[in-house]
């Protein structure tokens, strides 16, 4: 099976694998046939990617010059659509969330964890994230719909490992960073339910006792066989800030492991762009400006931007809205500071579509930044 992007399915592509909302429903039986009706009720629901059969997507051939199909402009061929790739196959991505559901459900009755699973599993994603180190420029892609707590833990550990990748850790660095990733938050299975998935604002009292688990984590993975004490520490510090403004104990940067920094991050920028009961989803770029903004103070300013230099936020192929009222088309990202594309303006500022518009970097545009993103499809060469 094929993961593809829901903009980029197509009418008689065939479902590999069930497809669920946002609510846990069941929306498509694995072997429906797609039709442009169901492909808009997915975006419609929020659904991000869909498996897809592979002998039924139709591949266009590439061009060097084709329509947009947007704006009416000529592109030239520097990039082609691309399939979403997977950097986790499905297979260990459900592996890994079993592994946590059911390290979880030994915490709530008491049973002895099964942390070897863990290791196994994190060998696993760090094998796969080292063999596509050439797409790791596609995490903003990773998430998927799925029991939160679950894939959140996963995402966290998949955001965590590849960012120790690009610092250049040691397989054995990174199978520690990648357990305690994938662990950090045992401890909310000690917090009432009723507490982690309230609707609403939390009282103090009840934001105070969700704080707690951040040590309740750290107790349970401390005593766990098979856990190191600075992948424990993970559930302890990653709620902590590089300004000594988190908790539990308002550590500043000194005083927290570098393993917990990057956690902290991920954390975050996962927790930004998922659904959750008491708020929606933002999209990767606007978590992606608020990790920035966050460093220094929140986050470690240089581990800040690695992850930033490393999670493209503006794919290639997005069609985008300037503060100067022009539509255009994102053809480069900037690793440095992704919130500065080039951008081939399709649309003038009254909605006039124009053909072979200029290509702007936004670099050497300080006063002209992107507004909003009207779609992330990649449509065509551009």
């Amino acid at each position: 099976m094929k993961r593809i992007a829901i903009y980029n399915a197509k009418p008689d592509m065939v479902i590999a694998k069930e497809i669920y909302g946002r609510n846990g429903r069941l929306l498509l039986n694995k072997g429906t046939v797609l039709t442009q009706k169901w492909i808009d009720k997915l975006y419609m629901y929020g659904v991000p990617t869909v498996y897809i059969e592979p002998d039924t997507i139709l591949h266009e051939p590439a061009a060097k010059e084709q329509n947009s199909g947007s704006g009416g402009g000529v592109m030239t061929g520097r990039y082609c659509r691309e399939d979403l790739p997977d950097i986790i196959p499905h297979t260990i991505r459900e592996e890994a969330e079993r592994v946590v559901r059911e390290i979880m459900q030994d915490i709530k009755t008491g049973s002895l964890l099964k942390t070897e699973t863990a290791r196994e599993v994190v060998e696993k994603i760090i094998d796969q994230l080292i063999k596509n180190r050439h797409i790791a420029g596609k995490l903003a892609d990773i998430r998927i719909l799925d029991d939160y707590t679950f894939s959140h833990s996963v995402n966290v550990c998949i955001f965590a490992v590849s960012t120790g990748i690009f610092m250049g850790y040691s397989k054995i660095r990174l199978r520690e960073l990648g357990i305690g990733a994938l662990l950090h938050d045992v401890g909310k299975m000690k917090i009432p339910e009723s507490i982690l998935q309230k609707c609403g604002p939390l009282s103090e009292k009840e934001f105070e006792q969700i704080k707690t688990h951040t040590v309740l984590g750290y107790q349970i993975l401390r005593d766990a066989p098979g856990i190191t004490p600075n992948a424990a520490r993970i559930a302890l510090q990653h709620h902590e800030c590089y300004n000594g403004s988190g908790y539990p104990y308002g550590l500043d940067n000194k005083g927290i492991h570098e393993y917990s920094k990057i956690v902290a991050i991920a954390d975050v920028y996962d927790a930004l762009t998922a659904d959750r009961v008491y708020k929606n989803a933002i999209l990767p770029y606007e978590a992606m400006e608020i990790v920035i903004a966050s460093g220094g103070y929140q986050f470690d300013p240089r581990i800040t931007r690695l992850f930033v230099e490393h999670c493209e936020i503006y794919p290639v192929g997005s069609t985008v809205k300037l503060n100067t009222g022009e539509h255009g088309i994102i053809t480069d990202v900037n690793r440095a500071l992704p919130t500065r594309p080039t951008v081939k303006i399709i649309k003038d500022a009254q909605g006039n579509e124009i053909d072979n518009g200029a290509e702007i970097n936004l670099m050497e545009k300080p006063t002209v930044f992107v507004n909003k993103i009207i779609s992330f499809r990649r449509m065509h060469c551009l």
